[in-house]
């Protein structure tokens, strides 16, 4: 075991996932198999631990020994694991926590679901915005160049992504060629796109 194995069996003690006879047994374990030398923090967690064991087996009959002292040394041991770990860049502890795997688990697929059904409605919304500005655009040409409906159609598909022209252009053949109100077209063509875009980065970064 090397010194982030050591530390994640005292966090599993120290967080409750294990009894104290239950770390008991397992530090002893560990120990005996331990094959060359041990952080010092748990050189000096093992003689309370082994006095631990002791008491244990004195109290058979008592009743459960007090594990107080043992709590203390090993949050003791802890706090010079992390720091061991802080200072040196320790690898990271081959234990596997399941509880904590089952909530992270559970929080990435609630983030994942509520990314994917607004991201859905965004996109939506962002691709019906385009084929309305693209069919604006290209009627525009169309009357502004007197040309047939297949190259203007042509060239408004590729106007219609031009930053600002494009919303320009739509923006205009709404107002003086469909008779929109001048605040109902900057809506659709100006406000509508940008809060797409932005809601979609906004969200981008968040779930990244």
């Amino acid at each position: 075991m090397n010194a982030a194995d050591w530390r994640a069996l005292v966090e599993a003690y120290l967080d409750g996932r294990l009894s104290a006879e239950a770390f008991m047994r397992r530090f002893t374990q560990a120990w005996s198999e331990l094959d060359g030398r041990a952080p010092r923090a748990i050189a000096d967690l093992q003689g309370v631990v082994e006095a631990f064991e002791t008491d244990v087996g004195n109290r058979v009959e008592e009743g459960q020994a007090n594990d107080d002292e043992m709590r203390r040394a090993a949050q003791k041991a802890l706090g010079e694991l992390r720091d061991d770990e802080e200072a040196r860049g320790s690898p990271q502890p081959h234990t596997f926590d399941r509880a904590r795997a089952r909530e992270d688990m559970r929080r990435f697929s609630f983030q994942v679901g509520g990314c994917a059904g607004m991201g859905c409605i965004i996109a939506a919304a962002w691709v019906a915005l385009c084929l309305l500005q693209i069919v604006f655009v290209s009627d525009y040409v169309q009357h502004a160049l007197h040309l047939s409906a297949w190259p203007s159609a042509f060239i408004g598909f590729f106007l219609a992504f031009v930053p600002i022209v494009g919303n320009l252009l739509a923006f205009l053949d709404a107002v003086d060629l469909r008779g929109w109100p001048i605040w109902a077209a900057a809506v659709v063509f100006f406000a509508a796109p940008a809060v797409t875009m932005f809601t979609g980065w906004s969200r981008w970064r968040r779930y990244r």
